[in-house]
Parts: structure tokens; C-alpha cells; sequence
């Protein structure tokens, strides 16, 4: 409710002023509302079609959206040229309905509720294109991706370049979007729209001085956060001088008041649940990068209607499989026999996790296994060039389960993590942590001062998530041993050439030495507690990050 009533255009059209959500707040301490108390102030407002709409009843759906539709175009033609756009796309929404109205109609037995109508309503915004081209008397154009005439700009900027947008959706089946031109031919995909979209990205970067290619890099209703696949092929696999492009940041203020939740005695119970079961890294980064997510999540229990983005896929895949490989040598030292066995194994060992009980890798799978079979390959190389050098690598654990009570005032946390490896390299500790995405730096540094950030600031989430790690590794049963040494923590990542690249992160450098169990208390620990004291903190509500 507090949702739909927060929105820019209801405000505007139909609520005017800001009454009705202030006294929904005050005469409403719950976290529901009843049916009677949205009527008593909604019954005369035009809202009240869409209150009221039988959420199982799909005819009935169908005539009050359309109904509330018509109400809109109303007000929206008050003033047609401010609202062009508004208008022309709720105008085909119209059209868009009163055709599914007709299927409907026409269509026997059709079990169909709120939440279909609401997925066909998705696939419409994210399909449905408003043609628009406007030059001002400044030389600035307007246009749409693919109405780009061939002129020699100044200066092009792309808007929306996430993946999913350009290249659209449902231009692309076959999802193989990091795969290079050469590999294209050699797997005889024929994608015949994306080779048209990526060669009409090149001819605009070709006839402009300068390209802009601006994405959003976290996820909302429209778009994953993730960029597009174009960037990526221009990054490895093209010959357009990646000079031209730049990756500038604009900060959008946004005119909406975040939604605020006060920690009521049952979202502080539920919290006392939650860390009784185990609070994890990225529990604490979802809190970070939106309290309110981490409300639906964790106090709801709201199951993610989004797909799994490709990369975590593939990140679980990899993860398995690297598991599957070594830990057969779990307690020893990697020796040159070991790596010709994993070279030996992997690539069935990717067709069999990847397939499961399928026969063919086709579709999205062949994306999927060029991706991993390489990932995968680099790895095990990574590996074998250290053990050439003749360096003794020891391998702990793989995949190893952590976890540590936290006692924080009367309170007990149950920190749990999984790290991805525990190795001795010469004799030096090593905790590792796995990732999939490229990387451009090559050594991360926590210095005393930027070290209170680091469990606050999503920018950091990997660094913390180590530093957790860390802090379990001390505290575990099983590696009380090593309590006085001083671990090494990393990140192991491809560089934008594939190559594996381990990327340390020096914790305290002035130091001249990697963290110990007694610098980590002093140091580190008062932080984490600080962040987890805040998490559970009553008098801190629960206010929504707008991005």
C-alpha cells in the first residue's frame, strides 16, 4: 500500500496531497491493513477501481484495469504535450488489454489470476517500444537505439545499456553473450539480431568523437544491474579502442521520500531468529545495499521472484566443480600428477554438472559451458604454474563450512560462512575467495582509517566478506592451532585477458605484516560488532535506499 501510494504519478493525479498516507501511518501501527480502512479513504477516489479488482476473477480484472486505464488517459490529457510519452504508452497498454480481454473472452477454462496479468504487464514494459526523435535548436537528438542516423556526432550518449535492453530480450533466445565472434562460427550459433545490434553499436562509436555507454549497475524492476554483453565483447574481443569509452556516474536524486519501517517488538524478534539460526557476509551486504530487500527477505521470508542472474549460475557451477576436483587432494600438497588428473577430468566433469540428465549442450547451456569449461581450465593452469616454479602449495579445506558465536552484550550471534579455500602456500596461510567477474585492479588495501566503511559500504562487500571469513577461521575449533599465525586473504579473479589473477588484500600495511588474531580484535572486531549492533539496534528503523 505504502508502495502505491508513495508513487510519483499517483501522488500527482490522484492523491494531490499527501494526506491519506500520513493518517494510513498514524491510525495503522501493523504491518497490514484492512480491506474497510483503505475504503474509508479511498471509496471516492478513482484508486479505489484498482482496490477493489477480484484478485481470481480474471474477466473482472481485466474491465477494471482497463476502466482505471481510461481514468488516467483523462488526466494525463489535461495537458497532452507534457505528456506525450505517458500517453502514448498507456494508450497501447489500452490496446495491449483489450486484446488479452478478447483471448480471454474467446478461450474456455482459462485459469488465470492477478499475478499472470501482472507477468504479462512485465513482458509488455519490457518489449513494447515508444518510437521518439526530437531535435532542439542546440544540436541535441533524441532518438531511440536503433532510429540512430548515420552522422558524424560530437558527442553520442547511450542511456540503458544493461543487459536485457540493448540487445533486447527478446531479440536473443540463445543468451551467448560473452561469447567472441570466432567462437560464434566455430559453435554455428546464428544470432542473426544481436550480430545486427552490435554492429549498429559500432557504427555509432565510429562516427562520434566521443561514446558514452551509461548502465545502471544495480537491479530494480526494469533491468538486473547487469551491464550489457556488448561491453564485455568490446573490452575482449573487439578492435574498437576502448579509449573512446568512459564509465561516467550520475547521481540521480529522486523526488520520492523512502518508505521508513520502525523495528516493531515482532521485526526485532524476527531479527533475534535470524541471528540465532546464523547471520552470513551477505546477509549483512543486503542490509547494506537496501534495509528495506533485506526486510522482505529475512523478516518476511518473500521468496525472490526474479530469475538467478547468469553469473550467479555460473559462479554455483563453478564453485561445484572446482570442489569436485580438488577435493580428492584435500591434506595434501598439489604435485604435477594431481594437475594432469584435473585436466584429464574437467572437461566431463563440466558436461556432467552442467547437463544433468540432458544428452546436448545447446540454447543457454552452451553459453554456460564455454564460460565454465574456461574458467575452469585457467584455474587448474593458475595452479600448475606456481607448482612449476616449484612452490609447495598445501590444500585445507575446499568449500569449507565456518561458523562462531558472536557474544555482543547479552546477545548471541551466529556468524556462518562458506570459504571457498584454505591453503598453505610455503608455509603462509592462505583464505580464498572466489569470483567470476573480471578484474581490473590488482591488490585491494585496508588502511585504520577506511576500515569502519568497509562493513557499511557495498563498494567493499568482498573485502568484508573476507574479513568475516577471517575472523570464523580464527575463532574455528578445528583451526585453533593457527589462532598465532597471520593469514593472507584474497580474491581469486580472471583478468580481462582470462587469465587467473590473485588479487591480495593487505589488511593495515603500515604493519608490514598480515593481520594477527590480536590485531584483528583491536583492529577489526569493534567494527563488525558496531555493524551488527546497528542491524539490531530498535531505534534505527528500517528506512528504503533509493538509487
Amino acid at each position: 500500500m505504502i508502495k502505491v501510494l508513495s508513487d510519483g504519478y499517483i501522488q500527482k493525479f490522484f492523491l494531490k496531497r499527501n494526506l491519506i498516507l500520513k493518517k494510513l501511518n498514524i491510525e495503522n501501527d501493523s504491518d497490514f491493513l484492512f480491506e474497510d480502512e483503505i475504503k474509508k479513504y479511498l471509496s471516492r477516489n478513482d484508486l479505489w477501481i484498482i482496490f477493489k479488482i477480484q484478485t481470481n476473477d480474471i474477466k473482472m480484472i481485466l474491465i477494471s484495469l482497463i476502466g482505471f486505464i481510461r481514468k488516467f488517459k483523462k488526466l494525463l490529457l489535461t495537458n497532452r504535450r507534457k505528456h506525450f510519452l505517458e500517453l502514448n504508452f498507456i494508450s497501447k497498454l489500452e490496446i495491449y488489454i483489450q486484446k488479452f480481454r478478447i483471448i480471454v473472452r474467446k478461450t474456455k477454462k482459462l485459469s488465470l489470476e492477478i499475478n499472470d496479468v501482472f507477468n504479462i504487464y512485465k513482458q509488455f514494459s519490457h518489449t513494447e517500444n515508444i518510437r521518439y526523435i526530437r531535435k532542439n535548436r542546440r544540436g541535441l537528438y533524441v532518438t531511440g537505439f536503433i532510429d540512430v542516423f548515420l552522422e558524424n556526432f560530437d558527442v553520442v550518449i547511450i542511456t540503458s545499456f544493461n543487459e536485457g535492453v540493448i540487445p533486447p530480450n527478446y531479440y536473443n533466445n540463445k543468451n551467448n553473450s560473452l561469447i567472441p565472434f570466432d567462437m560464434e562460427k566455430k559453435l554455428q550459433i546464428n544470432n542473426t539480431n544481436e550480430i545486427f545490434y552490435f554492429h549498429h553499436l559500432t557504427r555509432i562509436i565510429q562516427f562520434s568523437k566521443q561514446t558514452y555507454l551509461i548502465y545502471k549497475d544495480q537491479p530494480d524492476e526494469i533491468n538486473s544491474g547487469e551491464k550489457s554483453r556488448f561491453i564485455h565483447r568490446i573490452e575482449i574481443n573487439s578492435k574498437i579502442s576502448t579509449e573512446k569509452i568512459k564509465k561516467p556516474f550520475f547521481p540521480i536524486k529522486s523526488k520520492r521520500l523512502p518508505i521508513i519501517i520502525d523495528k516493531t517488538k515482532s521485526i526485532i524478534r524476527c531479527l533475534h531468529e535470524l541471528i540465532h539460526k546464523g547471520l552470513s557476509p551477505s546477509s549483512i551486504h543486503l542490509y547494506n545495499y537496501n534495509p528495506l530487500l533485506f526486510y522482505y527477505k529475512k523478516i518476511l521470508k518473500l521468496r525472490d521472484p526474479e530469475k538467478i542472474s547468469y553469473k550467479k549460475k555460473i559462479g554455483k557451477i563453478i564453485h561445484k566443480i572446482l570442489k569436485i576436483l580438488y577435493d580428492p587432494i584435500k591434506e595434501n600438497l598439489i604435485t604435477i600428477d594431481c594437475i594432469h588428473e584435473m585436466k584429464k577430468n574437467y572437461e566431463p566433469l563440466v558436461k556432467e554438472v552442467l547437463l544433468e540428465k540432458k544428452e546436448i549442450i545447446e540454447g543457454n547451456n552452451m553459453f554456460f559451458y564455454y564460460i565454465i569449461k574456461n574458467y575452469v581450465e585457467k584455474f587448474i593452469s593458475w595452479d600448475e604454474k606456481f607448482v612449476k616454479f616449484g612452490h609447495k602449495i598445501f590444500i585445507k579445506e575446499i568449500e569449507k563450512k565456518v561458523s562462531y558465536i558472536l557474544n555482543i552484550g547479552s546477545k548471541k550471534i551466529k556468524l556462518h560462512g562458506i570459504i571457498d579455500r584454505i591453503d598453505e602456500y610455503d608455509g603462509t596461510t592462505r583464505i580464498l575467495d572466489y569470483k567470476i567477474g573480471f578484474s581490473k585492479i590488482k591488490e585491494i588495501n585496508v588502511s585504520l582509517k577506511n576500515i569502519e566503511n568497509i562493513f557499511y559500504d557495498t563498494n567493499y562487500v568482498n573485502t568484508m566478506q573476507l574479513l568475516i571469513y577471517v575472523y570464523l577461521w580464527f575463532q574455528s575449533s578445528i583451526l585453533k592451532e593457527n589462532k598465532k599465525k597471520s593469514p593472507i586473504i584474497g580474491i581469486i579473479s580472471p583478468e580481462m585477458n582470462g587469465d587467473i589473477l590473485q588479487i591480495p588484500i593487505n589488511i593495515f600495511r603500515v604493519l608490514k605484516t598480515n593481520i594477527t588474531y590480536e590485531n584483528y580484535k583491536i583492529n577489526v572486531l569493534p567494527f563488525l560488532i558496531k555493524r551488527i549492533s546497528d542491524l539490531l539496534d530498535p531505534s534505527i528503523p528500517i528506512i528504503e535506499k533509493i538509487y
